[in-house]
């Protein structure tokens, strides 16, 4: 009878108003922690992709020992740079600027590293040479994936492009916000942590990518000084 069929309607009714909370719950909590994501690169309970998947895609190809052997420098410029405690051996630095950004720019390859060209060069006796390299692309590490680990008293050595080498020691490691990198941590970069000594600083990237700012929300920034001068 009609009777007999309220309830049932009834009850359809209330899974209908139920499952359309439900919905809008959910598609709620998505806008959120996309907004914290894209704001922050705060991960979201369950990404759907790694983080470094999200971030500018760098060569992950290994480099060959002919063109380690076949890279070339001019005299005064670092042509490498190994620092044992970490693994890095041997590793091609390029030579970089600024970006349209005026943001220190980096190698296209995880396997490299990149001077800054308008900072020191090694020899000198004065200033720092500052050198940058990637943590970690799409499914590898990058060649500064380890800096954040360096210990005080560690030894690296760049070679010219003479063939000369020059050694430094490792007086601090820090990792700030990218706040505090761009007020006052790249100034203090520039310059050796000695002042009586050539200086080494080197930089790479740590923390979340955060989308809106199209890069990393930390800096590890380690400083070196010179030993053999």
């Amino acid at each position: 009878m009609a009777g007999l069929e309220i309830p049932a309607k009834r009850e359809l009714h209330i899974w209908r108003w139920l499952f359309s909370l439900v919905l809008v719950i959910a598609l709620a909590a998505c806008a959120w922690y996309a907004y914290r994501w894209y704001t922050t690169g705060e991960e979201p309970p369950l990404p759907i992709l790694p983080v470094s998947a999200l971030a500018p895609k760098v060569d992950e190809s290994a480099i060959t020992p002919k063109q380690l052997d076949d890279y070339r420098v001019p005299a005064t410029h670092p042509r490498y740079i190994s620092i044992p405690s970490i693994g890095v051996t041997k590793s091609r630095v390029l030579s970089v600027g600024e970006n349209e950004f005026g943001n220190l720019e980096t190698p296209y390859n995880l396997n490299d590293t990149a001077w800054y060209n308008k900072s020191a060069t090694p020899g000198t006796g004065y200033g720092a040479v500052m050198i940058d390299g990637h943590n970690g692309g799409y499914s590898k590490d990058g060649i500064f994936a380890k800096l954040s680990t360096i210990q005080t008293g560690a030894l690296i050595t760049i070679e010219r492009g003479d063939g000369k080498t020059f050694s430094y020691k490792v007086v601090s490691n820090q990792t700030m916000s990218l706040d505090e990198a761009n007020k006052t941590g790249m100034q203090t970069m520039t310059q050796s942590a000695d002042p009586n000594k050539e200086g080494l600083s080197l930089i790479t990237c740590a923390g979340n990518y955060v989308p809106k700012l199209g890069q990393f929300d930390k800096r590890v920034m380690v400083r070196a000084v010179r030993t053999d001068s």
